[in-house]
């Protein structure tokens, strides 16, 4: 679907939040492009389609793109969020280039200023320049720019500044004057001002941050029911730098989802499916953790997993401009955090900023599960993503760490239940683990003997 989306964009052809380019090498005229789509609404830039809309494709398109982003990135003032990728159109690839709205304008160029106008990007007028300066002036006071009174140099994890410096310079997504210092690489990232560090830089870099700001920490939530209340089998609270509370409550969200193992119709052969796609999960989560929030005490991410669907809220809002049903089609990018954003995809946890919702539905349509939806309401946004529908022929259902057991024991083979907690279960309950090889042995492929902490299970010779 996401490319279908992007197919159409290109054949609705250029205007005010799309351009093309044929090639990548003229940077002056790409960079006053982007300048212009962040002092105005937002928009793409196509390399590889020719003023026409036919696709011509860009030869040795990712080697392009590296060579392309430092240099755009050192083309525009002050640093700006934008994303470059690359992506297949009509079985040629094509740099995509997704310019959000701006949140620190005006942004300057070569020593000017560019707006868009219907498909032309031209140089601000004195009227324009007059009305970019004072929404700049509404912009300054975002909290993520605020200084974090109480965090100091020695609160924050060095290791995950270098690794951001590492994955950054490894992409090519941005190039540090003075890698190696610490101040110097805040700087650059806008997470360190006159007036000292920011939340910014509290929420990507501290080793506790949520010692001063709990909202930034994410809760997983897995209820017995899909009706919901208070009955859940699971509750776990992750916290830390940034991506370290991302990737941690990511790997406990993908060791909850069960795998579908059932005949098709017809054949003999297994087929193994997940209840859900991950990569639907992965872009889920990091929308909420991008657009939460952050000012609010009482905010958060939480995950709260079901039989039949996982809803992953936050506490933040959708723009004004934007309605949930926008959520499924080509819709303009305006982050609420730019530059925690902006640490996301440096991570490479985000490719195509504005993106991630168009991903969601296709993986989701992929897997055959029932559309996402997402709801907007005073409390936060909730994204559910349901679970795929079982095949016909469905024999039982299994999650992750139950099928690398039975591939891991062969007939005949024993393990106890603390071997299992301890060596494959680990991100999960004791409760939890009891539970998995409880239904193994409910599904014959288990045999229990034994009893209390005695208790072993054998590995019978039943298929799956």
């Amino acid at each position: 679907m996401a490319a279908s989306l992007t197919a159409k964009q290109i054949r609705d052809g250029e205007g005010l939040h799309t351009e093309f380019k044929a090639g990548v090498r003229t940077l002056d005229t790409i960079a006053r492009s982007v300048c212009a789509f962040l002092n105005t609404l937002g928009g793409t830039i196509f390399c590889g389609i020719a003023d026409d809309g036919s696709v011509v494709g860009i030869q040795d398109a990712e080697a392009e793109r590296a060579w392309l982003e430092p240099r755009l990135q050192a083309a525009i003032t002050p640093r700006a969020l934008f994303t470059i990728s690359v992506e297949l159109i009509h079985g040629k690839p094509v740099v995509v280039i997704e310019v959000p709205e701006g949140k620190d304008r005006p942004y300057v160029h070569a020593g000017a200023v560019f707006v868009r106008e219907q498909s032309i990007s031209r140089a601000a007028d004195a009227r324009m320049l007059r009305t970019l300066v004072q929404g700049e002036a509404a912009q300054l006071d975002r909290w993520e720019r605020r200084p974090s009174l109480a965090l100091e140099f020695d609160d924050l994890d060095s290791a995950e500044i270098e690794t951001t410096v590492e994955e950054a310079g490894a992409s090519g997504r941005f190039s540090f004057a003075e890698p190696g210092n610490r101040r110097a690489v805040l700087s650059a990232l806008g997470m360190l001002t006159p007036t000292g560090l920011t939340n910014g830089a509290d929420v990507a870099f501290a080793r506790e941050p949520s010692r001063r700001h709990p909202q930034c920490r994410i809760r997983v939530l897995r209820f017995e029911s899909d009706k919901g209340g208070d009955a859940y089998l699971d509750d776990r609270w992750f916290e830390g730098p940034l991506v370290r509370a991302f990737e941690s409550a990511f790997e406990a969200l993908s060791g909850q989802v069960r795998i579908q193992s059932y005949f098709p119709a017809g054949q003999v052969r297994r087929e193994d499916r997940p209840q859900y796609a991950s990569e639907a999960l992965r872009e889920g989560l990091v929308n909420a953790v991008a657009h939460r929030d952050y000012a609010a005490f009482s905010g958060g991410v939480t995950i709260s997993i079901y039989p039949g669907r996982i809803e992953i809220w936050n506490s933040g809002r959708l723009p004004s401009e934007l309605r949930p049903q926008d959520l499924r089609k080509v819709h303009p990018s305006i982050p609420t955090n730019p530059d925690i954003s902006h640490i996301l995809y440096l991570r490479r946890l985000m490719e195509r900023i504005g993106r991630g919702t168009e991903k969601i539905v296709s993986a989701s349509k992929e897997l055959g599960a029932q559309p996402p939806r997402w709801t907007d309401r005073p409390s936060g946004v909730t994204l559910t993503i349901f679970a795929a529908q079982g095949a016909k022929g469905l024999a039982l259902e299994l999650n992750s760490r139950q099928l690398r057991l039975l591939r891991e024991l062969n007939l005949g083979e024993q393990v106890s239940a603390n071997d299992y907690a301890q060596s494959v279960a680990t991100e999960v309950s004791d409760r939890q683990a009891r539970r998995d090889l409880s239904q193994l042995e409910e599904a014959g492929l288990l045999i229990r003997h034994g009893a209390a902490r005695s208790t072993h299970y054998e590995r019978t010779d039943q298929e799956l």
